[in-house]
């Protein structure tokens, strides 16, 4: 797998590329560039150059800093929309975005800084999600193993308010009105998931009908398992979404 640095990203190059866009993977909260690997392979096995990128303010030590954007603006998600906003100007080919629990709704709210079409779909695994203070106080108890439910309480309200606090979620939605019309979304749900239920999956994307929003519900796996534990279902569902929004390469001059 060849690579190549950029500023804002890294683009992971198939071996033979056979699509003129770029999957753009945005990884899930607690985690780094190096969790995707998996899903990399995939996509590079399918034709595609992939773009990774280290996420800010992406684990826990935020409770350690000040999430400003440049403009000054307060709240990691603004923070993530700005970083994911950057990179996706950054690379000047067709784009589709692959984001993961938490940040999906960032991922979301940049696509609307660019211009109709740049974009052409998001597939989005075990988020973005309503419930934002069970979904962290999970991600406490299960990840970090934190014990006192009065401990746990108190750092998901405080993980929420750095996030950008409680109206973030209604504020989220409004933006994602200025998506266009029959944007395509593929939702991807585990039945499983102790750390983000479907139902609040759902509860998100409702009252957003303007969007084509697929679901692809995986009844026997947990959070962000989809490629490991159910592959031959998940690998055909995200072949068909993107096959149908990608452009193939043009043919090479004989």
């Amino acid at each position: 797998m060849k690579h190549q640095h950029h500023a804002t990203h890294n683009l992971h190059l198939a071996s033979s590329r056979r699509f003129e866009d770029v999957v753009v993977m945005v990884h899930h909260f607690g985690a780094t560039p190096r969790i995707l690997s998996r899903h990399i392979r995939f996509l590079n096995d399918l034709g595609f150059d992939v773009a990774t990128f280290q996420l800010r303010f992406s684990s826990p030590k935020l409770l350690l800093g000040l999430p400003l954007t440049r403009d000054r603006r307060f709240g990691v998600c603004r923070v993530w929309e700005e970083q994911i906003t950057d990179v996706l100007r950054a690379i000047d080919r067709p784009k589709i975005l692959m984001t993961f629990s938490s940040p999906s709704s960032s991922a979301l709210r940049a696509i609307t800084h660019l211009p109709a079409g740049q974009v052409k779909g998001c597939i989005c695994e075990g988020g973005p999600f309503a419930q934002l203070r069970k979904g962290f106080a999970n991600y406490l108890d299960q990840q970090m193993k934190i014990s006192s439910p009065l401990v746990s309480v108190a750092l998901s309200v405080l993980m929420v308010e750095l996030l950008g606090g409680d109206r973030i979620i209604s504020a989220s939605k409004k933006r994602l009105k200025d998506l266009p019309r029959n944007f395509p979304v593929l939702s991807i749900r585990a039945w499983n998931d102790e750390m983000v239920s479907a139902r609040s999956i759902d509860e998100y994307f409702s009252n957003l009908d303007h969007l084509a929003l697929e679901v692809l519900s995986l009844p026997e796996v947990g959070h962000l398992q989809g490629l490991s534990k159910a592959p031959v279902e998940y690998k055909a569902r995200v072949e068909k979404f993107l096959r149908t929004l990608a452009t193939p390469t043009s043919p090479s001059p004989q």
